[in-house]
């Protein structure tokens, strides 16, 4: 099941905008992961896995979240594994009016709660859309 076609208008330029949403201390603030665990990194990088917790507005759950995309400044992917479903989530990043254009899609799988994936996966991109338009457009100092 896919849900795409967000997108989210920036004052950031691209490459701030990008430097932000992989550091590993700002995760929190625009997606449904917390407390990402690295060894080696404060950032993401392609092709490395993370240990972070999965909150979907109520409640947390241990996920493992792999970098499954990643082209500088303009793609990342991730692949977030959880008990209860298998979700694959795509940032891109392009140049718009002075600031930047984030676009937003993701896909979910799940054989644990069969029709309610549907509505888990809208309140989901729902829930990080909300977040991605704040953390996209907030005060920096």
């Amino acid at each position: 099941m896919l849900i795409d076609g967000h997108q989210i208008e920036s004052p950031l330029d691209r490459g701030r905008l990008w430097d932000e949403l992989i550091a590993l201390e700002t995760i929190s603030q625009w997606s449904a992961l917390e407390e990402c665990v690295s060894t080696d990194s404060h950032c993401l990088e392609p092709t490395s896995s993370y240990l972070c917790t999965h909150h979907d507005g109520l409640h947390g759950l241990e996920a493992s979240v792999e970098v499954t995309d990643y082209e500088t400044m303009q793609r990342l992917g991730l692949r977030t594994v959880t008990p209860m479903a298998e979700m694959q989530e795509r940032l891109e990043l392009s140049d718009h009016l002075g600031g930047s254009m984030l676009s937003y899609s993701a896909s979910a799988s799940s054989s644990t709660f069969g029709p309610a994936a549907t509505l888990w996966l809208s309140q989901h991109v729902n829930y990080v859309c909300e977040r991605l338009e704040q953390f996209a457009n907030r005060e920096l100092a």
